[in-house]
C-alpha cells in the first residue's frame, strides 16, 4: 500500500488551524471562570456588607434602649428620694418636755388664759382638751376640783418653734365665803399623760369648798386666740 504526503504548506496550514482553536477554547474558559469569580466575590461582599450593617444597627438601638431604661429608672428614684425629703407640715405631737406654759389675765372677769409655748426646735401639733386642776398654795397635796370640758369643738393646732396657742379656763366665784383659793394649776396638755406645774402669780381662784351639780370650773380646747373672742 502506498501512503500519500501531504505537502508541507497544507501541514503547516493544518497546525496552525488546530492552534487557533486551543486559543478560542482557553480564553473562554478563563473569561467564564474570571465571571463567575466576579459574580462570587460581588455576593459574597453583599452579604457581608449587609450582615454587618445589621449587626451594627441592632447593636445601637440595644444601646439606645438600655440607656433609656436606665435614664428611667434614675428618674424613679430620683422621686421617690425627693418624696422622702420633704418635711412634714403639721409635725409630731407636741409633748410637755417641749412646752413652757404660763397664765395671764384674759381681760374678762373669772377667765384666765393659759399660753403654751413651743420649746422644742420642729413644727409639732395638738388637738383637743388639756387636763387641768386646781392647786394649793401648799402644793400637790392641796388640790382642787378637775376642770370640766365645755361644749365647743375642738380643732388641730399647729405651732412651730417660738410660737404659741392657748386655751381658756373659766371659773365660778364663791359667794359664800367659805371658798377655797389656789395659786396653781396642773396642767395636762392633750394626749398627753405628764403634767406640768403653771404659777398663777398675782392672779388667784377662789371657789366653793363642796362643788355642786354646776361645775366650779370649766375648760375650753386649745387654740384660743387673743383678742379674737374665740
Amino acid at each position: 500500500m502506498r501512503v500519500k504526503k501531504m505537502p508541507a504548506l497544507a501541514l503547516t496550514i493544518a497546525a496552525a488551524g488546530l492552534s487557533l482553536t486551543a486559543c478560542n477554547s482557553s480564553d473562554g474558559s478563563s473569561a467564564s471562570t474570571n465571571t463567575s469569580a466576579s459574580t462570587t466575590a460581588s455576593n459574597s461582599t453583599g452579604a457581608s456588607s449587609s450582615t454587618t450593617a445589621g449587626t451594627s444597627t441592632g447593636g445601637q438601638a440595644s444601646t439606645s434602649g438600655s440607656s433609656s431604661s436606665s435614664g428611667s429608672t434614675g428618674s424613679s428614684k430620683g422621686s421617690k428620694l425627693a418624696a422622702q425629703a420633704q418635711p412634714s407640715t403639721s409635725g409630731s405631737r407636741c409633748k410637755a418636755d417641749h412646752l413652757a406654759l404660763s397664765a395671764t389675765a384674759s381681760g374678762t372677769k373669772d377667765e384666765i388664759v393659759v399660753n403654751m409655748k413651743n420649746t422644742g426646735s420642729r413644727t409639732c401639733s395638738m388637738h383637743g382638751f388639756p387636763g387641768v386642776q386646781l392647786v394649793g398654795p401648799d402644793g400637790l397635796g392641796d388640790t382642787g376640783p378637775d376642770a370640766a370640758r365645755a361644749d365647743a369643738t375642738a380643732s388641730t393646732v399647729t405651732v412651730g418653734p417660738g410660737e404659741e396657742t392657748r386655751f381658756l379656763l373659766h371659773f365660778s366665784p364663791d359667794t359664800s365665803g367659805s371658798g377655797k383659793t389656789y395659786t396653781r394649776l396642773s396642767v395636762t396638755p392633750p394626749n398627753e399623760t405628764v403634767s406640768e406645774i403653771v404659777n398663777l402669780n398675782d392672779l388667784t381662784i377662789t371657789v366653793a369648798a363642796a362643788s355642786g351639780t354646776v361645775p366650779d370650773v370649766v375648760v375650753d380646747p386649745v387654740g384660743y386666740h387673743v383678742g379674737s373672742g374665740k
